[in-house]
């Protein structure tokens, strides 16, 4: 008893000293925390970062936003380079490519919209958002996977926009003073914060929109189509290029609710979600099939029997220079100045796809690790810009490589992160944002899930994948079968399937075992 007697003061004496430690660890990040927030503020930058949003603070009541953020985002060069991809990479015709953009688009351009209700209803970026069906410590490995993407986003885009700076200039200077320019112009609206990036995207689609209108006015008189190919290499080719359009249109539902957050939590959904769709689908069609367009006649200039024509020096200009050089024969060649003028603006667009990305980063860093949330958010638009630059640099002349291998593997996590959210969301939480209680639980990791549902479902996930991917490195089983020798990825459909099997079965297991 007496040794007992003893002990007891120094468990308690320990307890103390724990909970003494405790408070100055609270005490020194609520310092730097508010010293962050000085220095954003004084600067005029955003200083708000994860946090849930309070509903008395959402001055933005333009729900229009979503479709200007969207529309701007999308209207731009990188969109025109993943349309002539499927003429000039999956030797496609134009009305087999023209219908597998349409439907491509208009269906995975509704998983972007559906994500993007989540940041009126909830106050919470998708990131943050994604701790309701990924857990606390989950959220962390797809907040990283995400940073992943956002430097991958930056680099294919930065390196479009280097091509046709490059033509602008003739090939007299390299890609690397392109890739600088573009990142200069990116990171000075990016690091601003919401209120500015929406200030520039409100704008920025117009003079892209003219461009594309110049491009169809020029080219016109040039466009030529030929029959749709079947069989066996067609369906391949259909569910290839049908994957890069995928991976383009969902790479926005990992950060989709990022640019709403301070609407109203009364915002009808459905206003959301249409306006949000509508920014997506109509540009990303429209522009893609102009490309697309261009990109077949391009192809049809190959034939022998159209040498000495425009269109033959279409395909032998990309053949050597890529997006940059196909576009230098079709708007250079006929206008002179004006045609680079024109090149110009389409560098410059790259500016409003590439400011989602930096802007989006900075707050998936912050939901990898609670310690990097102190580090003043103006540091991140710098670092993501100091990582794609060199990348962008090396990668200048295979933008059409860069966008089909990156695009592909994107549209395979995406398609099981955003199955996990949305399964979550219409079973589990029955459809009804009151049912997370967001004000009270974002940030409680005792009552966030676990976790291990969306993980197990994950590694099925990923399983599918495998199986069903068609890409240069590595081609699937089932893959292989779809397409025959060409192969046919079917990745990201196996993806979701496979995800959508067995997250509800993991997830009633974990609520079952774990009670959350």
């Amino acid at each position: 008893m007496a040794d007992v007697e003893k002990q007891q003061p120094l468990s308690e004496s320990m307890s103390s000293s724990e909970s003494e430690l405790q408070r100055q660890e609270a005490g020194l990040w609520s310092r730097l925390g508010y010293y962050n927030q000085r220095l954003e503020t004084a600067m005029g930058i955003e200083a708000r970062g994860i946090e849930r949003v309070p509903d008395d603070e959402r001055p933005d009541r333009r729900l229009w936003g979503n479709l200007t953020v969207w529309l701007s985002a999308n209207c731009v060069l990188p969109t025109f380079g993943v349309g002539i991809l499927g003429p000039l990479t999956f030797r496609m015709h134009l009305g087999d490519s023209m219908l597998t953009i349409f439907f491509f688009v208009v269906f995975a351009a509704m998983l972007p919209a559906f994500c993007s209700t989540f940041g009126p209803r909830l106050g919470l970026r998708q990131m943050t958002s994604s701790r309701y069906s990924w857990g606390y410590w989950g959220s962390k490995g797809v907040a990283f996977l995400n940073c992943i993407a956002c430097v991958g986003w930056s680099t294919a885009n930065t390196i479009a926009g280097a091509q046709a700076l490059c033509a602008v200039g003739e090939w007299r200077f390299s890609a690397a003073v392109g890739t600088v320019i573009i990142a200069i112009g990116t990171l000075i609206v990016g690091m601003f914060g919401y209120r500015h990036v929406h200030m520039y995207e409100q704008f920025a689609w117009v003079p892209t929109a003219i461009t594309f209108f110049v491009i169809i006015g020029v080219a016109a008189k040039h466009l030529v189509n030929e029959p749709m190919a079947f069989g066996r290499a067609e369906a391949a080719s259909v569910l290839s290029f049908g994957g890069v359009i995928w991976g383009f249109n969902i790479g926005w539902v990992s950060l989709a609710s990022d640019y709403n957050v301070y609407m109203p939590s009364d915002a009808p959904s459905w206003q959301v979600f249409m306006w949000t769709y509508l920014g997506i689908a109509v540009p990303c069609v429209l522009v893609m099939w102009l490309a697309a367009a261009i990109a077949a006649a391009a192809l049809a200039g190959a034939d022998p029997t159209n040498a000495g024509t425009a269109i033959a020096g279409w395909y032998a200009r990309y053949e050597e220079h890529e997006l940059g050089g196909l576009l230098y024969e079709v708007m250079v060649r006929p206008m002179g100045g004006g045609g680079k003028f024109f090149m110009v603006l389409l560098v410059l667009s790259v500016v409003a796809n590439n400011i989602i990305n930096v802007y989006s980063m900075g707050m998936s860093i912050s939901v990898i690790t609670r310690y990097l949330q102190v580090v003043p958010r103006l540091i991140w638009p710098l670092v993501i810009t100091g990582i794609y630059i060199p990348l962008a640099i090396v990668g200048a002349n295979a933008f059409a490589d860069t966008l089909e291998y990156f695009l592909g593997v994107l549209g395979y996590w995406l398609a099981i992160f955003v199955t996990v959210v949305i399964e979550e969301h219409f079973i589990f939480q029955r459809g009804k944002f009151a049912n997370y209680h967001a004000e009270e639980t974002w940030n409680d990791r005792t009552r966030l899930p676990w976790g291990l549902g969306a993980l197990g479902a994950f590694g099925f996930g990923v399983a599918g994948a495998v199986v069903g991917m068609s890409q240069v490195w590595y081609t699937g089983p089932l893959g292989a079968k779809v397409g025959g020798a060409q192969g046919g990825d079917i990745g990201f459909e196996l993806a979701s399937g496979f995800t959508a099997v067995m997250y509800p079965l993991f997830r009633t297991l974990e609520i079952r075992l774990l009670g959350r």
